[in-house]
C-alpha cells in the first residue's frame, strides 16, 4: 500500500460517501419532526426507526462473511441502491405499516436497515485498505469529516419542503413527498463513484478471500469451519461488541430521536432543528486535523476514551438548558468530541485485526451495536411518548460513558502496528 493519505480509491470512497450520506442526513431530521407535527405518535417514530435498527442487525454478520470471502466493491453497490425504494415508499405514503417497513429497507435512521446491512461491513474495510497503516487513523478522521459534512448538508436542507412550498404553491405533504423522491434519485447518483473504483483481491492469508480449494484439503470438520469462517479472535470480537452494543444503545434511547425530542421540548420546526444539526455536523469536521496530534500524545486507545466521556459531559448538561439555542449549542460541541472518539474506535478496530477478518469483525461488532441501537430506539420512543423527556438522557449517558470508560480496562494490551 502506497503511504500516501489520499490515493485515486481513497477519493472515490470519499465521494461515494458524500453524495450517499446527504439523503441520509436528511432522513434523520425531516421525517422526525414532520410526523410529530401531523399527529404521530412518539413511540410509533421510535418504532419506524427501530425497525431500521432491527433489520440492520439481522443482515450484518452474513454479509459481512460474505463480503470478506467474495469481495466487498459489489456489496457496497448493492446496499447503496436499496434506499431508493425506502425513499419512494415515503414519498408516496403515511401509513405506518408501510414507514415501519421502509425503515427496515434501509437508509431510515442511523442504523440504515437492511441495506447499511450490507453496505457498512464491506464500506469500512475497504477505506482501511485504501491507505497505510501509518495514515489509517487520520484518513479514518477525513471519512468521519465526510460523513458529518454530508449529514450536515442533509440537515440543512429540511428546508426543502417549505422551499418547495413557496416556489410551487403545493401543501406540506405534497412538499415532502417531493422532497423523498429528490432524496431517492441521490442514492443513485452516488454509486457512480463505485463503478470507478478497482478492488484488489488478493487471495489467501494477507488478501482476506479463501481460495474455495481450501474446504477440501480440510482433515477434520473443525479444520473446514476455522477456513470457511475468516475469524481467529473471538475474545477481542467479544470485547468490541460489548464497547459498540453500549454506544448502540446510547444512540438509540436519545441522539436517534433528537429532533423528535427538540420538536417536543421546545416546539420548534424542522427547520429549526435542521439548520442545528446541521451546525454540529458540520463542526465535527475541525476534530480531523486534532486526531493525529491527540493520537502522538496519548495513543488512539486512551484518546478515544477521553474524546467519547467529554462528548457525554455535553451530553448530559443538554436537558437543564432552558432554550432551544442553548440545548443546541451543547449538542454542537458534543458532536464534535464524539466525532473525534467515533473515528479513533474505528481506525482501532481495523488497526488491530487481520486484513482478511475486517469485514466479519466489523459485521459482528456492528451487530452488536444494531441490537443496542434497536432496543434504545424502542425505549426512547415510549419514554418520549409517555412524556419522559428527561430520562432518556440518563439512559444515553450511562450507556455513553460505560462504552467509552471500557476501551483501556478491554484492550489495554493490544496496540495496532503503528503503535508497537
Amino acid at each position: 500500500m502506497e503511504d500516501r493519505l489520499l490515493t485515486r480509491d481513497g477519493k472515490l470512497l470519499m465521494s461515494y460517501l458524500l453524495i450517499n450520506s446527504i439523503p441520509v442526513g436528511y432522513m434523520n431530521v425531516v421525517p422526525l419532526v414532520y410526523l410529530a407535527e401531523i399527529g404521530y405518535d412518539p413511540s410509533v417514530i421510535g418504532f419506524i426507526y427501530a425497525a431500521s435498527a432491527l433489520a440492520n442487525t439481522a443482515g450484518l454478520i452474513p454479509f459481512g462473511y460474505l463480503a470478506d470471502r467474495y469481495g466487498r466493491k459489489w456489496f457496497v453497490v448493492i446496499g447503496s441502491l436499496i434506499p431508493f425504494f425506502s425513499f419512494a415508499i415515503f414519498g408516496l405514503t403515511l401509513n405506518p405499516a408501510w414507514l415501519i417497513f421502509a425503515g427496515a429497507l434501509g437508509g431510515i435512521g442511523f442504523a440504515g436497515g437492511f441495506a447499511f446491512a450490507i453496505v457498512n461491513p464491506a464500506f469500512i474495510p475497504l477505506v482501511a485498505n485504501s491507505t497505510s497503516a501509518r495514515k489509517r487513523t487520520t484518513f479514518f478522521g477525513i471519512t468521519q469529516g465526510v460523513w458529518t459534512l454530508a449529514l450536515s448538508i442533509g440537515a440543512v436542507l429540511s428546508v426543502l419542503p417549505s422551499t418547495i412550498e413557496y416556489i410551487f404553491h403545493e401543501g406540506s405533504m405534497a412538499a415532502h413527498s417531493e422532497s423523498y423522491f429528490l432524496m431517492a434519485g441521490m442514492m443513485v447518483v452516488s454509486i457512480v463513484p463505485l463503478l470507478l473504483y478497482e478492488e484488489t483481491r488478493v487471495p489467501g492469508k494477507d488478501g482476506g478471500i479463501i481460495p474455495d480449494i481450501l474446504p477440501y484439503v480440510a482433515k477434520r470438520r473443525l479444520d473446514w469451519v476455522r477456513i470457511r469462517l475468516p475469524v481467529t479472535s473471538w475474545g477481542r470480537i467479544m470485547r468490541f461488541s460489548v464497547v459498540f452494543a453500549l454506544t448502540g444503545v446510547g444512540l438509540g434511547v436519545l441522539i436517534q430521536l433528537l429532533p423528535t425530542w427538540f420538536a417536543l421540548r421546545f416546539g420548534v420546526s424542522e427547520d429549526e432543528v435542521g439548520l442545528w444539526i446541521g451546525l454540529a455536523n458540520a463542526a465535527s469536521i475541525i476534530a480531523i486535523p486534532l486526531i493525529p496530534r491527540l493520537v502522538r500524545r496519548r495513543g488512539i486507545l486512551v484518546s478515544s476514551a477521553i474524546s467519547g466521556i467529554s462528548a457525554t459531559v455535553f451530553l448530559a448538561v443538554m436537558p437543564f438548558a432552558g432554550t432551544f439555542e442553548g440545548a443546541a449549542g451543547l449538542f454542537v460541541v458534543r458532536s464534535v468530541l464524539e466525532a473525534m472518539g467515533w473515528a479513533m474506535l474505528l481506525s482501532y478496530t481495523m488497526g488491530v485485526v487481520e486484513e482478511r477478518e475486517r469485514a466479519t469483525t466489523t459485521a459482528i461488532a456492528f451487530t452488536a451495536w444494531g441490537v443496542g441501537a434497536t432496543v434504545g430506539t424502542f425505549v426512547g420512543g415510549e419514554l418520549l411518548g409517555a412524556g419522559l423527556l428527561y430520562l432518556p438522557f440518563v439512559i444515553g449517558v450511562v450507556a455513553y460513558v460505560a462504552a467509552s470508560a471500557s476501551l483501556p480496562v478491554l484492550f489495554g494490551k493490544s496496540k495496532p502496528p503503528e503503535e508497537v
